[in-house]
């Protein structure tokens, strides 16, 4: 079925609108470190993509010449559409950098509660940081 580059446009834009919503929950979710909510929004995420996906196949297949950058006769909603696909780039990039950052804290956490901390930094009495360097014992004061 065949239809007319704006209203392809229009839905593509409707799912990148979408998809941003999806990483601004995202991002809310790794700020209060919710992480069992994540599988779910993960799960999400790759259904629209995958939908986002098929949508700009057709694009390219049917308008690719007319939508091409710096084409004089692309519609106006491609422009739309490149901008928020770069903002939403940039957010993926930001939540898996602090996915990754969370993913290295809890591992460095988990080596110290299993004694084996050589390599994690840890932090003196007075927060200066310390190398681990083998079992650690935690000692607790009230």
């Amino acid at each position: 079925m065949s239809q007319s580059v704006d209203s392809l446009l229009r839905l593509q834009l409707d799912k990148l609108q979408a998809f941003d919503r999806l990483l601004i929950e995202e991002h809310a979710c790794l700020l209060r470190a919710a992480t069992d909510q994540l599988p779910a929004l993960t799960e999400r995420k790759n259904s629209l993509l995958a939908e986002i996906d098929a949508l700009e196949r057709e694009r390219i297949v049917q308008f690719g010449a007319q939508t091409e950058a710096g084409a004089t006769s692309a519609p106006p909603l491609w422009s739309a559409v490149q901008t928020l696909a770069r903002s939403i780039a940039e957010a993926n990039q930001r939540n898996g950098a602090m996915i990754s950052a969370l993913m290295r804290s809890t591992e460095g956490a988990l080596q110290i509660l299993r004694g084996n901390a050589e390599g994690v930094d840890l932090y003196g009495a007075h927060g200066q940081g310390q190398p681990g360097n083998g079992p650690v014992r935690l000692q607790v004061s009230a």
